[in-house]
């Protein structure tokens, strides 16, 4: 048994224990059989050229990969999370079922909207108060699957509002107290989830 590499050669050689200090190059397949210690970073590719990561679980058919060419994380089982995931600006979790989207809210204080202005997507829930006809603004979502609420609680004339992307119409009215919008942001535009009167269950903001 050899106690190290021998340079310049083709034969498969077999070493008790190989410590590389430098650049090794491996232009063949590698089989470790015990503990391997990496002690520096890890890199598998470059930028823009990348490979197949693939670990195996304990039971058929489970597994963790990372498929280079898809850009994403495949994993073929159950994934348990034991800390904090913290997701970045605009991202979301969406399911591969048609239309499914894991809702988000923001924890943040209530809105108090006045008249015209714009209902802001830094809170869940708006409650807006009209003196008169009054316009309303909605910027796009802060990230996918955010939910928003929005509620006519004094009604001194309708409220309309116009969303910077709206799917399924352009404006919302709202024309009595308790009429509200609960909307959710799929990464492209605002879905209008439900429409309804909170204090009747029978009148509803009109989407157009």
């Amino acid at each position: 048994m050899k106690d190290g590499l021998t340079g310049g050669v083709s034969e498969t050689q077999k070493v008790d224990t190989l410590t590389v200090t430098d650049d090794l190059t491996v232009t063949d397949t590698v089989t470790f059989n015990g503990v391997v210690t990496h002690n520096s970073t890890l890199a598998v590719g470059v930028d823009a050229t990348g490979y197949d990561v693939e670990f195996f679980g304990d039971t058929t058919g489970k597994s963790w990969l990372w498929d280079e060419s898809a850009d994403k994380m495949i994993v073929t089982g159950t994934s348990t999370l034991d800390g904090q995931v913290t997701l970045a600006s605009a991202s979301g979790i969406v399911s591969s079922v048609s239309n499914g989207i894991v809702p988000q809210i923001v924890s943040a204080g209530q809105q108090a909207l006045s008249d015209a202005g714009a209902v802001d997507v830094t809170s869940y829930y708006t409650a807006w108060s009209t003196t008169g006809a009054a316009a309303g603004t909605l910027a796009d979502g802060a990230m996918t699957g955010q939910l928003k609420k929005v509620q006519l609680i004094v009604d001194g004339g309708e409220g309309t509002l116009t969303p910077s992307n709206l799917n399924g119409g352009t404006t919302i009215t709202f024309a009595d107290v308790g009429d509200f919008a609960l909307l959710m942001w799929d990464g492209s535009g605002w879905d209008v989830l439900e429409l309804n009167n909170a204090a009747d269950g029978a009148t509803a903001p009109v989407l157009a």
